[in-house]
C-alpha cells in the first residue's frame, strides 16, 4: 500500500522534505509507520509527536490503509 506522509516544522526542517510517499505491507499500522520514518531519518523517538491520519488527530497504534495521509507534526504553545 502506498502512504502519503506530510511532514511540518520540526520534522519537515530534520528530514528535508514536505512530503513523501512510503510503500508498506497491507495490515501496517501507523506505529510500525513511526518506526519506518524514524529509522529512515535518524531521528529521536519523541514522545510528543503529534500525529494526525486522515486529517484527523490518532492515538494509539492504528491500522492502515492504501492511500492514507498521515502527517507528524510537534505540539504547537501559545500565549
Amino acid at each position: 500500500m502506498k502512504i502519503t506522509v506530510k511532514y511540518f516544522a520540526f520534522f519537515k526542517e530534520k528530514t528535508g522534505v514536505n512530503q513523501e510517499y512510503i510503500e508498506m505491507c497491507n495490515g501496517k499500522t501507523i506505529t510500525e509507520l513511526l518506526k519506518i520514518i524514524i529509522e529512515k531519518y535518524n531521528l529521536q523517538d519523541k514522545e510528543n509527536i503529534i500525529l494526525s491520519l486522515n486529517q484527523e488527530y490518532v492515538k494509539g497504534d492504528v491500522p492502515l490503509h492504501d492511500g492514507d495521509e498521515v502527517a507528524l507534526m510537534v505540539p504547537s504553545s501559545g500565549g
